[in-house]
């Protein structure tokens, strides 16, 4: 493996979280006939989190050259992605126990 790709893969499996997001975001749709406007609420955080990812990747590779792309600039986006999922995770359950 060439370090010249590392940041290409990287920005890619970024694209592929954000994208992962809103699948999550649509299977919550599911339960909209049965709990209504709440199911909004996960639809609402699973969107915002991928348009923040996104968002950072943009700024991220807009800013720098991806050959000085590094990990520590990324751990923000590792914490509010890792908050994300469990925030998600948390409506699952609760979506799940409600069913």
């Amino acid at each position: 493996m060439s370090l010249e790709t590392q940041p290409e893969r990287t920005r890619l499996a970024w694209g592929r979280t954000a994208l992962s997001l809103l699948v999550v975001s649509a299977l919550f749709l599911r339960w909209a006939p049965d709990a209504g406007v709440l199911v909004l609420a996960p639809v609402i955080v699973s969107g915002a989190f991928a348009l923040a990812i996104v968002t950072a990747q943009q700024r991220r590779y807009s800013t720098q050259t991806l050959e000085r792309a590094s990990a520590d600039r990324a751990a923000p986006s590792i914490v509010v992605t890792t908050a994300g999922v469990a925030v998600l995770a948390a409506f699952a359950i609760v979506a799940v126990a409600a069913d």
